[in-house]
């Protein structure tokens, strides 16, 4: 599913025609090229995608390939217009599944730029966070509640939409990555 245009707000719609259709709804699944063609827009932009992408070759070195993540903040908005200004970084939730808690914890020690948001927003301009979806049931619910709640609503309380894009997608990463290559050699 294409990621659909900004609204009136400037934001993505929470969804597309009908909220009631499971298919019409945020978050908009998407592939990194499609997350870089539609976004990177601005010498920032690139710039923050650059690092986004540069994180997820991390985690797939260190082992982290199962799983999706959402992808929002005020990058996927019009803060251009709305704002006046660029977005700072990108905000991402990574959903994983397959690592027991030593290999999360072996995965950490390993990429310590990723042991928490401020380190991660330093080394890739993404504002970042785990969810474990084999963690208790309720646990999970409880964090898919908080994670979906928080970015399905700007400060400013409108409603909007997000994207998701799937981890283990070197390939399509890759082909992101040289067309980012390429706008940052235009610029």
């Amino acid at each position: 599913m294409a990621i659909p245009d900004w609204n009136l707000s400037g934001v993505l719609p929470p969804f597309r025609d009908t909220p009631v259709d499971p298919s019409s709804i945020s978050p908009y699944t998407c592939t990194l090229v499609e997350l870089c063609e539609r976004f990177a827009t601005s010498k920032e932009r690139v710039t923050i995608l650059q690092g986004y992408l540069k994180m997820r070759a991390r985690m797939r070195e260190h082992g982290l390939t199962a799983g999706f993540q959402w992808v929002n903040g005020s990058f996927p908005e019009d803060v251009e217009a709305t704002a006046g200004r660029a977005p700072n970084d990108l905000d991402v939730v990574t959903f994983f599944a397959g690592m027991t808690l030593q290999q999360q914890v072996d995965f950490l020690t390993s990429v310590p730029e990723l042991a928490g948001p401020d380190t991660a927003k330093a080394a890739f301009h993404v504002d970042h966070y785990f969810v474990d979806l084999g963690c208790e049931p309720a646990d999970l619910v409880e964090q898919t509640r908080y994670w979906f709640g928080l970015f399905s609503h700007t400060r400013g309380s409108i409603w909007k939409g997000m994207v998701q894009v799937d981890l283990n997608t070197a390939s399509d990463d890759a082909e992101a990555t040289e067309f980012l290559r390429t706008l940052d050699g235009e610029e």
